[in-house]
């Protein structure tokens, strides 16, 4: 797709407002919805990554009050998952910096899937029986990478409210509902990650009843070879395609080339 089907002006509101500048990337994929519900005048919407399709960086872990930790983990491109974690016995602060260097130094560089699978390992291993320290690191490891939720960022719904066919009350209460079930649209939004370039439902093919009026234009953005996360634009099926599809394609450039700053 293009760049010059995209108005100059929306170009530069799409390069300004994905900004990582001072900014977490939570808050940068919150500002890239609201940025895309503006610039298309329907709804804009982003799913964060899954850490899972992130590369590890470091671990950290900060000893909390009592036999809690805090493990503190940090991908390349940014995103960081925290996860307080109860430990069967209380665990001094240098012992923890031990047990985070170690696994610096065997993960650094893998795919979080990738790690979760050198940690089964590593568990495995005959030396780990004879270190209860590392094999305490590496079930410290283990859960701090158990999956936790994805989040959604849903912005301009008052846009698809505003559009003559969901005038209907009913119909208007429908869509309210379908946003307010995350449930559905997460499972169609993962079905699209698999997919390369921009994916488009129109109405029925989305398999969302309560959607069956609307349409969904979306695009992955990645870091190198990894696809992180999925974002695009929700409206009415008679929406201009010409218009939306450059606008999601492009912006889901702008914010894989930030993440990989």
């Amino acid at each position: 797709m293009g760049h010059n089907k995209i108005a100059r002006e929306e170009r530069e509101e799409i390069r300004k407002r994905c900004s990582l500048t001072g900014k977490d990337v939570g808050e940068v994929l919150k500002e890239t919805s609201r940025m895309l519900s503006s610039v298309s005048h329907y709804m804009g919407i982003v799913m964060g990554p899954r850490f899972t399709a992130n590369v590890f960086r470091h671990i950290e872990f900060v000893k909390l009050s009592g036999q809690r930790i805090l493990a503190i983990l940090v991908s390349q491109s940014g995103s960081v998952q925290n996860k307080i974690i109860e430990t069967d016995e209380e665990l001094q602060a240098a012992d923890l910096t031990r047990m985070a260097n170690y696994l610096n130094d065997i993960l650094k560089g893998l795919t979080i899937t990738q790690v979760k699978k050198r940690i089964l390992e590593e568990m495995q291993e005959e030396k780990i029986r004879y270190d209860a320290l590392l094999a305490r690191a590496l079930e410290l490891s283990r859960q701090t990478l158990e999956e936790t939720n994805v989040e959604v960022f849903i912005e301009g719904q008052a846009n698809i409210l505003d559009q003559p066919e969901f005038a209907d009350v009913a119909k208007m209460k429908e869509i309210i509902r379908a946003f307010e079930e995350k449930g559905q649209l997460l499972a169609l939004l993962e079905r699209c990650m698999a997919a390369e370039g921009v994916q488009i439902f129109i109405g029925a093919e989305s398999h969302l009843n309560r959607m069956s009026g609307m349409s969904l234009v979306t695009a992955t953005y990645v870091t190198g070879k990894n696809t992180l996360g999925i974002l695009g634009v929700i409206g009415p099926t008679r929406m201009g395609y010409a218009k939306i599809i450059p606008i999601v394609d492009y912006t889901a450039k702008q914010v894989s080339r930030l993440l990989e700053l």
